[in-house]
């Protein structure tokens, strides 16, 4: 695994920085009263728990996926009465250009579906669940996920690189999972000379069902890993098994959407096709794609509307009755 020895660096020089900051002052402090003695010691017990409770928690060590698609045997016909999944009749209703100065976290979307993680050297607190750990096996949280009742909580490296991603139910204040995904990162075909550059980290996942879907990519182009970029994964959770796995190059936007039974993921990039792809979410394989003018950053559905945020455009779908049956 590389090291970002910038991060580093700058992480502990934030932390000092903070020392220094609050041991500075112009008088002696106050003694503090027994009470927030007792309430600080409460907390500090409380984060403590949930740290000895999360290191405790068994990793599961995923094996080696397939870089191609996958379905598997259980999950290849539907069940009896069951009819094939239908795609989603999408029209296109609007092409927009986006400012340059827009920012996804002002969409309601995106803060409703994550939590904002602390990022010590931009002075930014956070605001995980309480007492959530903020580091995992020697490594930062980078990311976390609202789906549910559950936090989907990404530690890794750095921001580029992630590994360890672990379930918390928030209802009962308990971690449920936790998974080593270093065997999806990187392809078994690439380019050396691209090598630093091909790391596949988790870019969304969402619970459902006792599914876990969750979506892996790099950012740079799908040639230097041999075209083998922008998954989606099925784990089923009772057992860790791999349901289906999605053809490539089908996500690499910063999120996915489920529809009823249809994902709708984003991929495009520099030089690349950029479409909106729609998988069935009982099987992963391909439904039907819609061409987009640059490459897709975020998707949001608002009732019967579909947004997706590229890199300059904002492009409107408009979701009709489906009616068209996947082959």
């Amino acid at each position: 695994m590389r090291v970002n020895v910038w991060m580093r660096r700058m992480v502990v020089c934030g932390a000092l920085f903070a020392l220094l900051t609050s041991a500075a002052g112009t008088g002696a402090s106050a003694e503090p009263t027994a009470a927030a003695v007792e309430t600080t010691t409460a907390a500090s017990d409380a984060a403590t728990s949930l740290e000895v409770a999360l290191e405790a928690l068994p990793l599961k060590e995923l094996p080696k996926p397939p870089f191609q698609y996958y379905v598997s045997a259980v999950v290849k016909k539907p069940a009896a009465g069951t009819a094939a999944t239908k795609k989603l009749a999408l029209t296109q209703k609007s092409v927009k250009d986006l400012s340059v100065s827009f920012d996804l976290t002002t969409l309601p979307e995106y803060t409703a579906g994550q939590y904002t993680v602390p990022i010590p050297v931009r002075n930014i607190k956070g605001n995980l669940p309480k007492d959530v750990p903020t580091s995992y096996k020697g490594q930062m949280i980078v990311q976390a996920i609202k789906s549910g009742n559950y936090a989907i909580l990404i530690y890794g490296e750095n921001f580029g690189e992630n590994r360890y991603l672990v379930i918390m139910d928030t209802v009962k204040g308990k971690f449920v999972k936790a998974y080593d995904f270093i065997n999806y990162a990187i392809a078994p075909k690439y380019v050396k000379a691209d090598y630093e550059f091909i790391y596949e980290r988790v870019r969304w996942a969402v619970i459902e069902n006792g599914i876990l879907y969750v979506a892996h990519s790099h950012l740079t182009y799908a040639k230097s890993s041999n075209n083998m970029n922008g998954y989606i994964t099925a784990i089923r959770l009772s057992d860790n098994k791999m349901l289906w796995r999605s053809a490539s190059l089908v996500s690499n936007a910063g999120n996915f959407v489920i529809a009823g039974d249809v994902i709708l993921s984003g991929y495009g990039f520099t030089a690349e096709k950029d479409y909106l792809y729609q998988l069935d979410k009982r099987t992963g394989k391909t439904l039907d794609k819609a061409l987009l003018k640059d490459g897709p950053n975020f998707i949001a559905k608002r009732n019967n509307d579909i947004f997706v945020y590229s890199y300059s455009h904002l492009t409107q779908f408009t979701i009709a009755k489906s009616s068209t049956t996947a082959p």
